[in-house]
């Protein structure tokens, strides 16, 4: 049985249709009236039930399961091979769109594998908590904008506490101290060798919207190429930032269809009349759809689960 939850309003309608017009019977679309976040925290506080856990045999595909972040970790190898050459020891460096910090995690650990990476880049939109952290030294949650790229519309980073471990010498009992106060007062507050750690490892930049659509426009007129929202702030941020490596690499999040309301404000309506969606995404919107809506509450969600495996 599989259970998928996301904020119901939060997704473009084509993300939404990509999960909701999958009716097997096996397959529970809960639309959470929340944000990221909540679903986030409901799917936490599931794993965090031991005995909840135990009877229904949970199992988590998303960036709480470290598998995931393991198989991440391949393409930065691939990447690196495709823009190198044979035996090259050349780096290259990353700048990586960033929500959940699970992508950027997985190049940190490729890096530490002993990938010739030189710079990695954390790539947000205006949910900032990242890039002012990396600025400030102040993690802090803001409240959750809508932006145009909602699969990066989050609050709190969960993988970012697993990349802290690191910066603080693999100290549990550290990190544990600072989560626990970062949850009871919403800030953590790097010291200087924390902060300093970080920084040695990774650089940051903030993108806002208008920022998003003239990239979109620029690399469409440029080159022909249209980005998504997402892969727009990891080319922004980019170039931005810069490096002193060769070559950089930026990763891409989406096929550009799934965003064709943001797409057309930067490209514009003659340039958009010219693309065409393809044929699996324009089907979706003949195919029959489900979705549970639910309140983004842990014991509505547990109820829901024990009633659909009763």
């Amino acid at each position: 049985q599989c259970f998928i939850l996301f904020p119901d309003g939060r997704t473009s309608p084509i993300q939404e249709r990509q999960m909701t017009t999958v009716l097997d019977e096996n397959i529970h679309n809960i639309a959470l009236q929340g944000n990221f976040d909540d679903a986030q925290n409901i799917v936490k506080a599931l794993f965090s039930d031991p005995s909840f856990k135990k009877e229904y045999n949970l199992g988590a595909v998303n960036s709480i399961n470290w598998a995931r972040i393991l198989a991440q970790t391949v393409y930065y190898v691939y990447a690196y091979l495709k823009v190198t050459g044979p035996g090259s020891s050349d780096k290259v460096s990353f700048s990586v769109p960033t929500g959940n910090f699970g992508d950027i995690l997985a190049g940190y650990y490729a890096k530490r594998m002993g990938l010739p990476v030189a710079d990695l880049v954390v790539a947000t939109n205006e949910n900032d908590i990242l890039d002012r952290f990396f600025k400030t030294g102040s993690y802090s949650r803001n409240a959750c904008k809508e932006t145009l790229s909602p699969s990066m519309d989050i609050t709190i980073s969960s993988n970012f506490e697993r990349f802290l471990y690191h910066m603080a010498g693999d100290d549990s009992a550290f990190m544990k101290e600072k989560m626990t106060k970062f949850e009871a007062t919403g800030e953590l507050v790097g010291d200087e060798k924390l902060v300093s750690a970080c920084k040695a490892e990774m650089k940051s930049a903030m993108v806002p919207d208008t920022e998003v659509l003239e990239t979109i426009g620029a690399y469409e007129k440029k080159f022909g190429y249209v980005l998504d929202p997402h892969s727009a702030i990891g080319v922004a941020a980019a170039m931005k930032v810069g490096t002193d490596a060769p070559k950089m690499v930026s990763l891409a999040c989406a096929h550009w269809g799934k965003f064709p309301v943001a797409v057309e404000k930067a490209v514009g309506p003659e340039a958009m009349g010219k693309l065409s969606l393809p044929e699996t995404l324009e089907k979706l919107d003949e195919m029959e759809t489900r979705k549970y809506v639910i309140k983004a509450d842990e014991g509505a969600v547990k109820e829901f689960i024990i009633n659909q495996l009763a």
